[in-house]
């Protein structure tokens, strides 16, 4: 898995320590020796693939076998779940962890609190594993290290901090350069990559157009892109893009970039590429209605608002033609913000499967193919010698895929965080 070291100063550690304090956190659950044995009524594999009997034997962190396969011995301990489905772990490869409503200015406190209550909620919740593309002074970094250590509870986490922006590093084509100011150089560019490189970042995020709420429109041009994914490179962090406009989405993939972000505007040579070089793409289809009912709570603009809905058809409409395409779609909400830790992201399962994605798919987006694009080789699957992230949700997903709104199970490395009572 991607991972850098865990020491981390005191400055930054200190928020997530002070979120111990204000978190429940749920005590997990210790294995026997020998394991654990989980039995549902259905299971899942990674690929929306069935496993008969749906049972799961768990040594350590580690799944040893799974379905027909399973021979326990005496004194393993067994978990009886009754009429659930057990799937892999689900994982969400973009939110934004630390964010929060709060206008004043980030405190290092308040954004380590608010980034551990969602960590908890997002855990329990069925998703294990997070990717977070935003979060200032690296606070991101410092929860990934203290979920890591077992100080708090939440879901693995793969950051990237603070991404690239005009407002840090003058885009081309930028408002910054619209108002006169020289572009970022290369030394300037490949500076940022190596500060993230320094604060150990486990990926690269840019700012490749501006944002939905702006139109959307491309701001780093082609050989800004590439000078900063290069740079990346060359400490092996893969890159994500964060690019709506057809052009910054295609300047995106030529450049090098592993992952798309958003995509609200992309056409179908863009949709062609990606599916040519490979690229996975992340798009979002429920934030903007979230945003939408609780702008006031945001503090947007009207005019702000308004793009967002004129954007929404849109970003629907790529999502159709893409699951169409065949293009490798992985999930992800860009969650953040109130809607995080309400506990119901998984909500955005149900816009993507009514816009044409099928179950089977919508699963092995959020398993198999999420753990691939996040380069994590040993999650994502019920498979023996994988990470033993395993959930159970009410109801058999392949059916109505808002079952994985129903988390009742969660199991992250062989620990047991949430089990139905009684």
């Amino acid at each position: 898995m991607i991972r850098r070291g865990v020491a981390v100063s005191a400055r930054v550690l200190v928020p997530a320590l002070i979120a111990l304090g204000v978190v429940a956190c749920v005590a997990p659950e210790a294995e026997g020796p020998v394991g654990t044995v989980i039995t549902g009524a259905r299971a899942y594999d990674g690929f929306g693939q069935p496993l008969t009997p749906a049972v799961v034997h768990v040594v350590g962190d580690r799944i040893v076998a799974v379905g027909a396969d399973v021979d326990a011995p005496e004194g393993a301990i067994r978990i009886d779940l009754g009429d659930v489905t057990l799937l892999p772990g689900l994982i969400d490869a973009h939110v934004h962890i630390t964010n929060s409503f709060s206008g004043e200015p980030d405190r290092d406190a308040a954004t380590g609190i608010v980034g551990a209550s969602t960590a908890e909620t997002l855990l329990m919740s069925g998703f294990t594993t997070v990717r977070s593309l935003g979060s200032r002074n690296f606070e991101d970094v410092a929860l990934r290290d203290a979920i890591a250590a077992g100080t708090v509870p939440g879901p693995r986490l793969v950051v990237s901090s603070q991404g690239l922006t005009d407002g840090l590093a003058a885009a081309a084509d930028g408002d910054r350069v619209g108002e006169g100011e020289a572009p970022a150089t290369e030394e300037e560019i490949r500076a940022f990559v190596r500060r993230r490189v320094e604060g150990r970042v486990d990926w690269l995020k840019i700012f490749a157009s501006r944002s939905s709420r702006a139109g959307g429109t491309p701001t780093y041009s082609l050989q800004q892109l590439e000078w900063a994914i290069d740079e990346a490179n060359k400490a092996d962090i893969p890159t994500s893009v964060h690019a709506h406009a057809a052009e910054a989405a295609r300047r995106a993939i030529e450049a090098g970039a592993r992952t798309v972000e958003h995509g609200a505007l992309v056409d179908d040579s863009v949709l062609d590429l990606m599916v040519e070089r490979g690229t996975y793409f992340m798009p979002n289809l429920y934030l903007s209605e979230y945003y939408l009912e609780n702008g006031d709570r945001f503090g947007y603009t009207e005019e702000q608002l308004g793009w967002t809905a004129r954007l929404l058809p849109p970003r629907t409409e790529v999502f159709t033609r893409a699951a169409q395409k065949g293009v490798a779609i992985v999930f992800s909400t860009d969650a953040n913000s109130g809607w995080v830790w309400s506990g119901d992201t998984a909500i955005e399962f149900d816009r993507r499967v009514a816009a044409g994605q099928s179950t089977r798919d919508a699963i092995a987006s959020a398993t198999s193919r999420a753990a691939k694009a996040l380069l994590l080789a040993d999650l994502g699957n019920l498979y023996g010698g994988y990470v033993a992230d395993i959930i159970a949700v009410e109801g058999d997903p392949l059916q109505d895929i808002n079952a994985l709104r129903k988390a009742v199970f969660v199991m992250k490395n062989g620990t047991i965080y949430r089990r139905p009572e009684g």
